[in-house]
C-alpha cells in the first residue's frame, strides 16, 4: 500500500540525516517521543517510518532497544530475510523474474504475459531480467549465477519466478536465495535434484508420448528424434515420452534414430539430417525436441527437395505457430505458456503468505497435440538419398 505523506516526510527526513552523518552509523536513533516532536507527527507515524527504513537496511531494530543506524551496504542473511518478510507482510516489494532466453522470445513473453495477468497487489513491482545477448552457454550460466547471488542480497525482493538454466552448476546460488528467505517458483524446468521448490510447467513426457503415438498410428515405424545435450527436465521428459510411445506401439528402440548432438545453428540441422538420411533404413518421420528445431529441419528438408509430409512427416513441440492464420503447418504440442506464468505467480503469492510452510507443489499442464499439415502416412524415401 502507499504510505501517507506524513510517513514519507519522516522517512525522507531521517534518511537525509543518516546520509549527512547527523545520525552516525552504529548509534541509536532518538526516542520516538523526540522524533515525534521533531517532525510534528504522532508516534504511530514515527513507528511506520522506522519499519520502512529497517526494510531499506538503514536501521537495525531489535526488541526493547532503540533502532540502530547501520550501513545499508552490509546485510546479514538473516537481516535480508527479515526485510523481505516485512515487505511480504505489508504487501509490497519486488517479484524478480528470470526468463530464458529473453523477454522478446515467444515462449518467455507469453509466460511474462501470464505473470502480468495475475491478480497482484498494486504495490507489487515486477522486475524482469534475462541473459545479456551475445553470450555463449557458459556465459549464460555465469550471468544466471550472478543474478541469483545479487537477488539473495536484495532487500526489496519478496519472491522470484525462475526459468532456471544452471542445473547443479548454480545450485549454490539457489541455496543463497533460499537462505535469504526469498520464495521461489520454477517454470518450464525443474530445479536441481533434491532442491525442493514449487514448480509449474507442462507434462512434457505425456505430451511427447501422445505426439509419437500419433505418428505410430499413421503407420510410421522409423521415427527419428533430433534433440540436444541439454540435461534439463523438459528435454529428458520429452525423450522419455518418445521411448514410451515406441514401446507402446511395439516399435524397437533404435539408438541410430536419436541425434543428440544438435546445436542451435543451421549446420547442426544439416549434420543431423546427413546422419539420419544416410542410414540403411532412413526415418519416415522426424520429431524435433522443440518447434525451433523442427522448423529448422523443415527448411533443411525443403532445401534438399524433400517434401513434408509427402516424403517425411515432421513433429515439433511448443506451439509457436498457433497464432499464424490457419494455425500454421506444423503438427506440434501446444504449451500453455500464459497459464504457466499465471499459476506460477499465484503459487508464489500463496507461498509468501504461508511463510514458507506447507508442501512444495508441482503443477503440470497438458500440452495437447495440434495436428496440422506436417504429418501423414509414410512412404519410402530411399530414392531421396543422393548416391555417389
Amino acid at each position: 500500500m502507499h504510505e501517507s505523506p506524513l510517513v514519507m516526510a519522516v522517512i525522507d527526513g531521517l534518511r537525509d540525516r543518516i546520509r549527512r552523518g547527523d545520525l552516525p552509523v552504529g548509534r541509536g536513533l532518538p526516542g520516538e517521543r523526540d522524533l515525534a516532536k521533531t517532525f510534528h507527527v504522532s508516534r504511530v507515524i514515527v513507528r511506520s517510518a522506522i519499519r520502512k527504513l529497517e526494510a531499506e537496511g538503514l536501521l537495525l531494530c531489535k526488541p526493547n532497544c532503540r533502532p540502530i543506524v547501520r550501513n545499508p551496504g552490509i546485510r546479514t542473511a538473516n537481516e535480508t530475510a527479515e526485510a523481505g518478510a516485512l515487505r511480504r507482510a505489508e504487501g509490497h516489494g519486488d517479484i524478480a523474474i528470470w526468463l530464458w532466453p529473453n523477454a522478446g522470445d515467444y515462449c518467455a513473453s507469453s509466460i511474462l504475459k501470464g505473470i502480468q495477468s495475475a491478480d497482484l497487489p498494486r504495490d507489487i513491482r515486477l522486475v524482469v531480467a534475462n541473459v545479456p545477448s551475445g553470450r555463449d552457454w557458459e556465459g549464460c550460466l555465469e550471468a544466471e549465477e550472478r543474478y541469483l547471488l545479487e537477488l539473495a542480497e536484495d532487500p526489496h525482493a519478496i519472491g522470484t519466478i525462475l526459468w532456471y538454466l544452471g542445473t547443479e552448476r548454480n545450485r549454490h546460488a539457489l541455496e543463497k536465495v533460499r537462505a535469504a528467505g526469498i520464495p521461489m517458483v520454477f517454470v518450464d524446468r525443474l530445479p536441481p535434484k533434491g532442491f525442493e521448490a514449487d514448480f509449474v510447467g507442462s507434462d512434457n513426457e505425456a505430451a511427447a508420448r501422445q505426439s509419437v503415438k500419433h505418428l505410430a498410428d499413421l503407420g510410421h515405424r522409423r521415427i527419428a528424434l533430433i534433440t540436444n545435450n541439454d540435461a534439463v527436465s523438459s528435454v529428458l521428459a520429452r525423450e522419455a515420452g518418445y521411448r514410451r510411445a515406441l514401446n507402446d506401439a511395439r516399435i524397437p528402440f533404435d539408438p541410430e534414430l536419436v541425434f543428440q548432438d544438435m546445436v542451435d545453428e543451421p549446420e547442426g540441422v544439416e549434420a543431423a539430417l546427413d546422419e539420419l538420411l544416410s542410414l540403411p533404413e532412413p526415418p519416415t518421420a522426424i520429431v524435433g525436441i522443440n518447434d525451433h528445431v523442427a522448423l529448422q529441419v523443415h527448411a533443411a528438408l525443403q532445401s534438399r527437395g524433400i517434401s513434408v509430409p509427402g516424403d517425411i512427416s515432421l513433429l515439433g513441440f511448443d506451439g509457436l505457430l498457433r497464432w499464424v492464420p490457419g494455425g500454421g503447418f506444423l503438427t506440434t504440442c501446444c504449451q500453455s505458456f500464459e497459464r504457466i506464468g499465471q499459476l506460477a505467480t499465484e503459487l508464489l503469492c500463496e507461498r509468501s503468505k504461508a511463510s514458507f510452510g506447507g508442501t512444495f507443489r508441482h503443477v503440470l499442464l497438458d500440452a495437447p497435440l495440434m495436428i496440422a499439415g506436417s504429418t501423414a502416412e509414410p512412404r519410402s524415401i530411399s530414392v531421396l538419398v543422393d548416391t555417389p
